[in-house]
């Protein structure tokens, strides 16, 4: 059925924006003036919906971020959990100052589908990529049983602490950054401007000068003489990793790789089974089938070693075999994941292990990242200091020895 792009005014006076769904454009006015709304263009697949380019968000084509998409989803939950319609509900969201310009807009774009006959679920696997599969397969599945105010607290919950680890994460390695960047600045300005100026000193004297200013010396000399090609090996450089990194068997056996790793590989793979736990239990709980669960499982995450083991084992579970078995095979989860996973197949209660599950992984994630976090100040602090002040040190000493030189 063909889109149209209008710009209307409403019965308040207050000018509207959107896309509609309709047959034939006779259709599309129709839908308008029963809307209460008084069209001012109207044109089939134009771009009368979209933001003026002052509005616009520079990356704003792709997913949600997941804090908007947590706060668009607590919104909606309260306004469900109330007894509102759907419609209503999306209209006081799109109404709400806190919300981001992209965001309002595609809450306009679900109620004008809304509006039309479509479900909520619908609507929401309409917008492509904005939000990720297994939000709006809860959401149907929620519509389907009745309890569609449960599942979105239940979205809400898991988007707030997926955004709170995130946040505490980047909150803590903001510091460092900033002591990374400043020893950056302050290395800079030692080899650009104090070193020109100390090496002649020593060419003066006629003697050699310390092997680490000799060597910082050459470094700046063939950078500065042969920038050109530097900054050719710096671009074939990055885009042999980007071409790397969008190939799949390079992705998998580096995600592979990381698994191997001594401590990261220990956070990867608590962070991916607790994620892989909370949706197949959110998921089980509110009757989406096995099977899709565990298709939409593999696709949340961002492991390509972990992702593509979860997706075999939903092929082997459309031929009858079982989940923890496929896993097991894989190598990739640990005993406990498993273990409480067998339980749950045994006893009929896998949804509820596997919620057991998140929350022991969650737990354990969270004192290890802070355990990190809290070390990673000082352990950058010690280290940016042995460096910056290892070569100021060397330089002052430099100058020393050249004033000695000078006074023989």
């Amino acid at each position: 059925m063909p889109r149209y792009s209008y710009k209307a005014y409403d019965r308040d006076g207050a000018r509207t924006q959107g896309e509609l769904a309709a047959a034939t454009r006779e259709g599309a006015l129709e839908t308008l003036v029963r809307r209460g709304q008084f069209p001012l263009e109207l044109t089939e697949g134009g771009a009368g919906g979209e933001l003026p380019w002052w509005q616009r968000e520079v990356f704003g084509s792709g997913r949600l971020p997941l804090p908007t998409l947590s706060l668009f989803t607590r919104e909606l939950t309260s306004l469900v959990k109330a007894d509102l319609p759907i419609d209503e509900a999306l209209r006081l969201v799109a109404l709400q100052p806190m919300l981001p310009m992209r965001l309002r807009q595609t809450v306009k774009s679900i109620l004008n589908r809304v509006v039309e006959g479509e479900a909520l679920s619908d609507a929401l696997a309409a917008e492509g990529k904005t939000f990720p599969e297994f939000y709006w397969r809860l959401v149907r599945a929620g519509e389907a049983s009745g309890s569609l105010g449960d599942v979105l607290e239940d979205l809400a919950g898991f988007l707030d602490r997926s955004a709170e680890t995130r946040g505490r994460v980047a909150s803590a390695l903001l510091y460092p950054a900033v002591l990374i960047l400043a020893a950056l600045i302050a290395i800079g300005v030692i080899v650009t401007v104090l070193l020109p100026t100390i090496t002649p000193l020593f060419k003066e004297a006629g003697a050699e000068p310390p092997l680490l200013i000799k060597w910082l010396g050459g470094a700046e000399e063939a950078l500065r003489g042969h920038w050109t090609a530097v900054l050719g090996v710096i671009a074939a450089l990055v885009i042999g990793a980007i071409a790397a990194f969008q190939s799949r068997p390079f992705r998998l056996a580096f995600d592979a790789m990381l698994l191997r790793l001594p401590l990261i590989g220990t956070l990867i793979e608590r962070r991916e089974s607790g994620r892989l736990a909370r949706t197949l239990a959110t998921l089980l709980r509110n009757g989406v089938p096995m099977i899709d669960a565990v298709r939409i499982g593999g696709s949340v995450l961002s492991n390509g070693a972990m992702s593509a083991a979860v997706r075999r084992a939903g092929d082997e579970i459309k031929e009858g075999g079982v989940l923890s078995s496929s896993l097991t095979r894989s190598g990739l989860f640990s005993d406990l994941f498993l273990r409480l996973t067998v339980v749950g197949e045994e006893t009929g209660q896998l949804d509820t292990m596997l919620q057991r599950v998140a929350a022991i992984y969650e737990s354990a994630l969270d004192r290890q990242v802070q355990r990190l976090t809290s070390l990673i100040t000082p352990v950058v602090t010690l280290l940016i200091g042995g460096v910056v002040g290892g070569l100021i040190l060397t330089v002052m000493s430099a100058l020393i020895s050249v004033n000695d030189l000078a006074l023989r």
